[in-house]
């Protein structure tokens, strides 16, 4: 009995003996982190705080490459920076709490390919407080980059060029006793065989690649005393003859305005010149104006752009409309062909650009369409309505991808954006710098795919004072700066 009693209670002693509870302190949740703004040169991370199922208080370490950039910290977010361009890079999050309990996020990403970004300014030539205009930019074969355009002088507008290097310093800058309008359309200027051939106002002239002038040729014809008669564009054909085409003013005569082919040699010297006119009308009588405004040569025939009042002289009509036009003639001036395109609308011609498929687009500084070698529309794409007046593109390029790129203004801001090949918006961007205006003018695309873009910035100075002056955007292929 006393055995047995012995037994049971040795073993309830040994039920009441348990092993002590260990409590297990838990380590932080896994963050959640996003990397951005990469760069060929820096990256930004940043994590949202992780939960401590105890409440501990919770630090944060970043691992890069094996390496620790931050070390126990409450931020929770981080900049790398000294990176090297195109590399792939890894790293780790680490939460830790005050027991030394760690959770660790991987992470991966892999920085851009570098791109020389900048925005600069250039005063005129002549007066640093003056108006005028960034009309064209061109990459020379030298490597630099020249802007052309036209500033106001003593008693009018003459033509300056600004020289550039790729990095945006400035080379030289001249203006010429080159008398211009303050009118965009009426300056050209492009590269041939080493040269510098420009056009503007009544005036040919040929330059190399420092800006020393070599000769100017004053079309004669032009300068009439009509202040619509100018030059508009020019090209030159494989034995350096020079194209220019333009608008000759008359108001004297039944027709007011009328189209101009000059062809000059390589010297500046006449070979022939011939006026067009149209009757393209719905009256079947002449068209009151004709504009040349832009010219290419394809297959040793000239396709002349421009735009054709439409209505006709003896109209009811109370507004006029301008029809895209286009003429196609042989390198003696003899007419193939001549078309209009968008008749019962009102577009004024701007632009001809010769696309890589040999197809041309015609804009206007509203809207452009594509036309086939036989002058056959294939697509239209209206990019402002005429409602808004204040926005408009002064050029487009096609890009070496296919895709095409505009630039111009909205409003008192510089805009510019890439469309796919048929006009379909894919990125725009702005440049606004209120109380100051800014138009963008022209484009060149670089090898790399990213831009240089010529501005002209009307900087406010109150009291209404406004100086115009050069602006040059170096953008990355997205057009960030």
């Amino acid at each position: 009995m006393f055995l047995f009693i012995w037994v049971v209670v040795s073993c309830s002693e040994r039920e009441e003996i348990q092993t002590p509870k260990v409590e297990i302190n838990e380590p932080p949740s896994i963050v959640k982190f996003e990397i951005d703004s990469i760069s060929h040169n820096s990256a930004y991370i940043r994590w949202d705080s992780a939960i401590d199922p105890e409440n501990d208080e919770v630090k944060y370490s970043v691992e890069l490459e094996g390496r620790t950039v931050l070390q126990n910290s409450d931020s929770k977010s981080y900049k790398f920076q000294n990176l090297e361009e195109l590399k792939n890079y890894s790293g780790k999050i680490i939460a830790t709490d005050s027991h030394k309990n760690i959770t660790a996020k991987p992470f991966t990403f892999q920085t851009k390919k570098y791109y020389l970004t900048f925005v600069k300014y250039y005063n005129f030539p002549v007066s640093d407080q003056t108006y005028g205009a960034a009309v064209n930019i061109l990459k020379l074969s030298d490597g630099n980059y020249l802007i052309g355009g036209y500033e106001g002088t003593f008693g009018g507008y003459s033509v300056y060029l600004t020289k550039i290097d790729y990095n945006g310093n400035l080379i030289w800058r001249k203006g010429y006793d080159i008398p211009c309008e303050s009118s965009p359309p009426t300056f050209k200027m492009k590269e041939i065989n080493g040269e510098i051939i420009l056009t503007a106002s009544y005036y040919v002239a040929k330059l190399n690649l420092d800006g020393v002038l070599r000769w100017k040729k004053r079309i004669t014809t032009y300068d009439n005393g009509y202040g619509d008669s100018t030059i508009n564009s020019f090209t030159v054909d494989a034995e350096d003859n020079i194209y220019v085409v333009g608008t000759l003013a008359d108001i004297t005569n039944e027709t007011h305005e009328k189209g101009m082919i000059t062809k000059l040699d390589k010297d500046g010297a006449y070979i022939w010149e011939k006026q067009y006119g149209s009757t393209f009308t719905e009256t079947g009588s002449k068209s009151m104006y004709l504009r040349f405004i832009d010219v290419d040569l394809q297959d040793n025939q000239l396709l002349v752009y421009g735009d054709l009042d439409v209505s006709g002289l003896n109209s009811n009509s109370n507004m006029s409309r301008q029809a895209f036009y286009v003429r196609k003639t042989d390198t003696d001036g003899f007419t193939i062909f001549e078309k209009t395109f968008h008749n019962s609308e009102t577009n004024l011609g701007h632009q001809l650009i010769k696309r890589k498929n040999g197809n041309y687009l015609l804009s206007s500084s509203q809207k452009i369409i594509e036309i086939d070698k036989q002058g056959q529309e294939l697509w239209a794409k209206t990019i402002y309505s005429p409602a808004q007046m204040y926005n408009m593109f002064y050029s487009v390029v096609e890009t070496t991808s296919g895709n095409l790129f505009f630039i111009g203004k909205e409003g008192k801001s510089g805009t510019y954006f890439l469309t796919d090949t048929r006009g379909n918006t894919i990125w725009k961007k702005y440049y606004n710098d209120f109380p100051h205006i800014i138009a963008g003018s022209d484009v060149v695309e670089e090898a790399d795919k990213s831009f240089r873009l010529a501005f002209t910035f009307a900087r406010n100075y109150g009291n209404y004072s406004l100086y115009d002056e050069i602006m040059v955007i170096k953008t990355d292929p997205e057009g960030n700066f």
